[in-house]
């Protein structure tokens, strides 16, 4: 991976192998983990359907949750879609030559951007029709994963530059840095950074999707100074991918070369946990509850670690309908998980198993 494009790659791969794919022994699923089959969504009021050919979204791709809704970006086109949790439903319009790929939502309900066609992050509050925009310092960096911290930094990973950087805007609670409100974090050339998750302590988790390896950074207070720490992954060749952060300050992570994902603990130990469905594991996130969801596409299915589980704990699967190809996740402020589909859908997912579809593209 890495950027938008080979994920995307690797979405088409899994769907087309998804169709063919020989489902695993039902021996196997019962020993790794329990299978729980998804009904339909009917305890919770369904949104009302976007206007028919109004929203021109056709792949709906990275999400974040905010306060009262989320929001989306769409592969390779600039614009930016909100859902609020009351069924409505917005297209914002960017820069068109830009793309955003990864975004958050600050505490101010800014909602930030990657855009690495543009080299720069954007900015969006949601009462304006116009984006702010802030070019990084170095050319082609390749910024791809975002997080907002709760200081009012925006971190970020540069995936070709082999950089975690820090952004301060104006206003923010701690003071600007240099060089235009930027720092920049060097790694290892051809660590190439992925996901990025911000930990309870104030510490930063990334995975270095090229390098094999999951790192923890942590800045100094009111310094510009930073200590990283570099955490091998014992079975070569991973690419680790999305991060996540348990409230135990437990990291997990995705493998986007195996069914696997990855747990490290605070003080560095690593543990990788086979999945109980074929393909690999795309996005992660701790949910409200604490319990950690992965999204498997190629599968077509949901799986969740519960709170406080250990290594060999049983992982539950939720099977979702074969047309259902859970992509990017995201935990809602309203107790539901939401993920993107790139076949023209969003959806919502009840921690009980249930499941409603939104059509943007008819």
């Amino acid at each position: 991976m890495l950027g938008a494009g080979a994920l995307l790659l690797t979405l088409a791969l899994a769907f087309a192998a998804s169709g063919c794919a020989t489902a695993p022994p039902q021996a196997a699923m019962n020993q790794l983990g329990n299978r729980v089959e998804a009904g339909r969504d009917t305890t919770t009021p369904a949104f009302a359907h976007p206007p028919t050919g109004r929203l021109g979204i056709h792949a709906p791709y990275a999400i974040a949750a905010s306060a009262d809704g989320l929001w989306f970006t769409q592969y390779s086109a600039p614009a930016l879609l909100q859902m609020r949790y009351g069924g409505a439903f917005r297209r914002m319009d960017l820069d068109p030559d830009g793309f955003p790929e990864r975004l958050t939502v600050a505490r101010d309900g800014a909602v930030w951007f990657t855009d690495p066609q543009g080299n720069r992050l954007g900015r969006l509050f949601p009462n304006d029709s116009k984006a702010d925009y802030f070019p990084l310092p170095v050319y082609r960096s390749g910024p791809a994963s975002i997080v907002a911290t709760p200081d009012g930094s925006i971190w970020f990973t540069e995936h070709a530059a082999d950089q975690i950087a820090i952004f301060v805007a104006p206003g923010a609670d701690r003071p600007t840095l240099g060089s235009h409100g930027f720092k920049e974090f060097s790694l290892p050339q051809g660590g190439g950074p992925a996901g990025i998750a911000a930990a309870p302590d104030g510490s930063l988790w990334f995975a270095e999707n090229s390098g094999n390896r999951i790192g923890r950074i942590d800045l100094a207070s009111n310094s510009d100074k930073a200590a990283i720490t570099e955490f091998q992954l014992p079975v070569p060749h991973s690419h680790p991918n999305s991060v996540a952060v348990s409230s135990d300050g437990n990291v997990y992570f995705t493998e986007l070369a195996a069914s696997r994902i990855g747990m490290v603990t605070p003080q560095g130990q690593v543990t990788e946990m086979v999945l109980p469905v074929e393909g690999p594991a795309l996005d992660i996130v701790a949910g409200g509850d604490g319990s950690i969801w992965i999204t498997v596409p190629r599968s077509h299915a949901i799986c969740r670690l519960r709170p406080g589980s250990s290594p060999g704990t049983p992982i539950d699967v939720f099977t979702l309908p074969p047309t259902a190809i859970p992509a990017f996740i995201a935990a809602g402020k309203d107790g539901n998980l939401y993920f993107t589909e790139p076949t023209g859908k969003i959806a919502r997912f009840t921690p009980a198993g249930a499941i409603t579809e939104f059509h943007l593209s008819n």
